[in-house]
């Protein structure tokens, strides 16, 4: 059976945005999801969504975290489950598999934890490691502005520092000096190290919990 890397994620304090903010979200996830080769579903239950993809589900987290802070200094709490996918509906919440358990159960968890970012999947060894991961990238987003989580997402879609101070509307050196601060370094390695996870589990059976 195919692996496929699902997030669930919800929206913080979202019941304390404004009707002119709550648009902006929801215009902000349709740019999101136009641009991603993922499946989206978002707002399915007040402030909740999930997406399904085959690959680079950590570089879609990413992307997701900066542009919604950066546009709207909104952050999200997010969850990746990778592993099997019993059943792809053509609405996401309709669909069933262990990616999907994964990736809701550890969602709910976090919310206990306030953590902002997991990764979870079939093997303990690799939740382990990914436990220490996702700690490093909530403290890098913990300690990111808005300015520059607005150059990170450039990055993230492969953009050049000057095609990113073109977007913006400053100078080359000014986002160097932002992205310098934003810890680019560190989860390049980790998005590499997502990398090797991920051709990791495609080619070893999975374990799904009963239910």
């Amino acid at each position: 059976m195919k692996i496929f890397q699902v997030i669930t994620g919800d929206v913080r304090a979202s019941t304390a945005l404004t009707v002119e903010q709550r648009k902006q979200l929801r215009l902000a996830f349709d740019h999101l999801a136009a641009a991603s080769r993922g499946k989206y579903e978002y707002f399915i239950r007040g402030d909740s969504f999930q997406i399904v993809l085959e690959k680079e589900a950590l570089r879609e987290c990413l992307l997701l975290k900066a542009y919604l802070h950066g546009q709207l200094a909104v952050r999200a709490r997010l969850s990746i489950g990778i592993g099997e996918v019993n059943y792809l509906a053509n609405r996401v919440s309709d669909s069933d598999g262990e990616a999907f358990w994964y990736s809701g159960r550890t969602l709910e968890e976090m919310k206990v934890k306030d953590q902002w970012i997991r990764i979870t999947t079939s093997r303990p060894d690799a939740n382990e490691e990914w436990d220490i991961h996702a700690a490093t990238l909530d403290y890098l987003e913990n300690s990111r502005t808005q300015n520059q989580s607005e150059a990170l997402y450039g990055l993230l879609i492969n953009q050049t520092q000057q095609e990113i101070a073109e977007r913006l509307g400053i100078s080359q050196p000014s986002v160097h000096s932002r992205l310098k601060s934003t810890g680019w370094v560190l989860m390049e390695k980790i998005l590499r190290r997502y990398d090797h996870l991920s051709a990791t589990l495609s080619t070893l059976p999975t374990n799904a919990p009963t239910v």
